[in-house]
């Protein structure tokens, strides 16, 4: 083997555009649209946004400036060394068996966990337990959610809503019983009031209380646990009810600057303040939207420290990012791991520090070993095998996610000042301004999703009638609601103390015992509603299901093909797909017009949907649809939309026109209650 030389191997410029002809941006733009044979850029590559960008076919240097400095400061310094930090999102009812579950995502590759509470806890005190969380009664239950886990090497976060600080004072607690220093605690405990609020549609106590037990725990775990991050600003209820992109960003900045006054009001420095403060987004598949969003939520944070006299070391944000709980769906769940792998490495070369891949049944339940591992190996891979980590900013320097970044930090920071205006995020969310704004970005979303300029597989689009779902795990709620909560008789505080709490979580005390003394006169407003992206089709796939159990038949539309296969293939095909979204299922048969054969089997079943050509339909349509409706059929529907003809055909007996760009989701649900699977 010949060695190379040192002059090889040395740090050199290789000019890769030597020998070519300078290209400028009208010569590429000319390359392109030949590419498109003639169709301008603007009309066949150019789409809007939900925030109202444009993203362009192509994009050139002068379009966008380049922020390295902001992105490359604010990822941890040992990232490219060990990686961002993979965090396993766990919420098993019962302590014992999410303390299985931890310790064996642990062992599997996960660095960090985060626990999310039952809504019992989250919402304040509550009537009964759910289970969609971690119900942990008292300091006895925590210790065994927590049983063989090191917290000064592990990372653990909350998820606990109204009951942070509760949940705070049991973590310390169980610190100072297992003989730990509170400062040895990694990780975070979450409180967010404003977030609490939004979801839940109410507060233990008055908001001004809640920013005070804010203030004390902040000042508490700055003094005594300062790598236990007090406040974590999570969107994800924002997210989940529909918010755009720049919505997100501005909720999350104007929620962070609340905060931020808070705290500096009660006495802490702002760059003591500003490092008890996290941040948590959802991330959606859209690769180059959630780099550009995460980008722009550093340049964000950036300028509002910087703006507050904050030193450049504290202007770094500290980003998780969830992919988000909206684009899961319950059909076909095996295409959740192709969504969650695009938002994972989209966060990863966005910059997030921390990821947390949710898994793929999510939307079903509670996820089994399997679906975590896989969610847990999506990182794995990414990070170890891609390398994806080894680059502080991967996305920096494309003109295109440049230019996005600058579009969304923009908009973003527009609509913080307009939040701002109407007294910060707390007054434009009890005065109903932010639902009004998610709610108007959801509406906007499902017209889309209804009309299939948005489609989400396995769902709106490509359905599997057949498709066998995973398993998920289903607790016995009844055993853990029957245990122990706690020690009744043990003196509770009547005020927020930290001390005073941590002191009778260690005595046995029920942890909602201690949330309830704390409470107040409660704050209520219309919570946010969560969405998925395919909630309503899949409403419509579990009413077919139904009537498929209590009647043993699918329900069913014949499709009647007229004239020959180069005639109706197409239109044959797109009916199938377009029915089978509602869980109907299809049977196909041959008609002609004047013969009676197949038009008698037809007219047996009370839907059929024509399909043909138009030059067929032209010439056909009366006289088929005539026999089939004196053959017995109710509803006769034509694929395609011969617009010229609508009158004709509807005075011939066609109810409706089904074709790409229709309402296909008012379209199936008014057909589905006409043939009686819904309820009308």
């Amino acid at each position: 083997m010949t060695q190379r030389s040192d002059d090889n191997r040395s740090n050199r410029m290789i000019p890769l555009a030597e020998g070519f002809d300078d290209a400028g941006h009208e010569d590429w733009a000319a390359l392109v649209e030949q590419a498109l044979k003639g169709r301008p850029i603007d009309k066949a590559l150019h789409k809007t946004t939900y925030e109202g960008v444009t993203i362009k076919g192509l994009y050139r240097a002068g379009e966008a400036r380049r922020h390295e400095s902001v992105h490359r400061a604010a990822i941890l310094t040992d990232r490219a060394h060990v990686g961002w930090d993979i965090q396993q999102l766990h919420s098993h009812p019962d302590p014992a068996g999410i303390n299985a579950d931890i310790r064996g995502d642990l062992d599997g590759g996960a660095s960090s966990v985060l626990i999310r509470l039952d809504s019992y806890f989250r919402g304040g005190v509550c009537t009964d337990f759910i289970g969609d969380g971690l119900i942990v009664k008292n300091l006895d239950a925590l210790d065994s959610a927590l049983d063989g886990i090191d917290l000064s090497r592990t990372g653990v976060s909350f998820r606990a809503g109204a009951a942070s600080a509760v949940v705070a004072a049991a973590l310390f607690a169980l610190a100072r019983r297992r003989g730990s220093d509170a400062k040895a605690l990694i990780g975070s405990v979450g409180v967010d009031p404003l977030s609490t609020l939004a979801e839940t549609g109410c507060l233990p106590g008055p908001l001004v209380t809640q920013l005070q037990a804010m203030n004390v725990l902040a000042c508490w775990c700055e003094k005594h646990a300062p790598a236990v991050n007090a406040i974590e600003v999570d969107t994800s209820p924002y997210h989940a009810a529909g918010a755009t992109e720049t919505q997100d960003l501005a909720f999350s900045l104007s929620t962070g600057v609340a905060y931020l006054r808070s705290l500096t009001g009660a006495g802490m420095t702002l760059e003591n303040a500003a490092s008890q403060i996290g941040f948590s987004m959802d991330v959606g598949p859209d690769v180059f939207q959630v780099m550009a969003k995460l980008r722009a939520a550093r340049r964000l944070w950036d300028r509002v420290i910087e703006a507050s006299g904050g030193a450049p070391l504290a202007r770094a944000m500290r980003l998780s990012a969830s992919t988000a709980s909206r684009m899961l769906s319950r059909r076909a769940v095996w295409v959740n791991q192709l969504r969650t792998t695009a938002s994972c490495f989209a966060a990863g070369s966005g910059g997030a520090d921390r990821i947390t891949v949710r898994a793929n049944t999510d939307a079903l339940g509670l996820a089994e070993p399997l679906a975590r591992r896989i969610a847990r190996n999506i990182q794995t891979i990414l990070v170890q095998e891609s390398s994806l980590a080894r680059v502080a900013d991967p996305a920096g320097g494309s003109y295109y996610v440049e230019q996005l970044t600058e579009e969304y930090a923009r908009r973003a920071w527009t609509l913080f000042q307009e939040i701002e205006a109407v007294g910060g995020m707390a007054s434009a969310l009890i005065s109903g301004k932010i639902k009004e704004m998610v709610t108007a970005a959801w509406l906007e979303r499902e017209r889309n999703l209804a009309h299939r300029r948005d489609e989400l597989t396995g769902v709106s689009s490509f359905p599997d009638l057949d498709e066998v779902s995973p398993g998920i795990l289903k607790p016995n709620l009844d055993h853990l609601r029957n245990a122990p909560r706690g020690e009744e008789s043990i003196p509770l505080p009547e005020e927020f103390d930290m001390e005073a709490m941590i002191t009778a979580v260690s005595k046995g005390a029920r942890l909602d015992a201690i949330l309830g003394t704390l409470e107040g006169e409660r704050v209520h407003i219309a919570p946010l509603t969560s969405h998925r992206l395919g909630e309503s089709f899949e409403a419509l796939r579990d009413a077919a299901d139904r009537h498929l159990e209590e009647t043993g038949k699918r329900p069913e539309v014949l499709i009647a093909r007229l004239g020959k296969p180069v005639d109706y293939t197409a239109r044959g095909v797109f009916a199938k797909t377009y029915f089978a979204t509602a869980g109907i299922a299809t049977i196909e048969v041959d008609v002609e017009a004047g013969k009676m054969a197949g038009i008698t089997r037809a007219g047996s079943s009370e839907l059929v949907v024509i399909c043909s050509s138009d030059r067929i339909y032209n010439v056909n349509v009366e006289a088929v649809v005539g026999a089939l409706k004196g053959a017995g059929t109710k509803i006769v529907v034509l694929a395609g939309y011969p617009s010229d003809e609508e009158d004709r055909y509807r005075a011939a007996g066609v109810d409706r026109f089904i074709h790409a760009g229709d309402d296909m989701l008012t379209t199936l649900q008014e057909i589905t209650k006409q043939i009686g699977m819904v309820e009308a």
